[in-house]
């Protein structure tokens, strides 16, 4: 009997500084970091994939962190989600996984207009 494949709540951590720059789920994370440097390589489309162009271009690439792991998948995607908001001053991410997409871009919008 084969049991599924946990998922894995990890982090992208920039290798210069330290911080976390993006968080993200995924059965498979070395396969995932794998994908998100080819990713770079072709498009800068986000600030995500602009930051590993940029390391790649230095000669290195994110540390990987794996942060949480479950076999069920929407407490793994909260974990996520919860992950994302304790270093939402620090990550590319762009949108919160529980609540959809540019939630952070709009949450951080509406923070700056209130400090004015």
């Amino acid at each position: 009997m084969s049991r599924e494949k946990p998922h894995f709540v990890y982090c992208l951590v920039d290798p210069f500084d330290g911080k976390i720059r993006y968080v993200g789920k995924s059965k498979s994370p070395r396969s995932r970091l794998s994908a998100h440097i080819k990713e770079s390589k072709v498009r800068q489309n986000t600030a995500k994939k602009t930051w590993i162009h940029g390391l790649l271009k230095k000669g290195t690439f994110p540390k990987l962190e794996v942060v949480a792991e479950t076999y069920d998948p929407v407490e793994a995607r909260t974990m996520e989600s919860a992950t994302c908001h304790k270093h939402q001053a620090t990550i590319y991410n762009i949108h919160d996984p529980a609540k959809g997409a540019k939630d952070f871009k709009t949450q951080a919008k509406k923070q700056h207009a209130k400090k004015d």
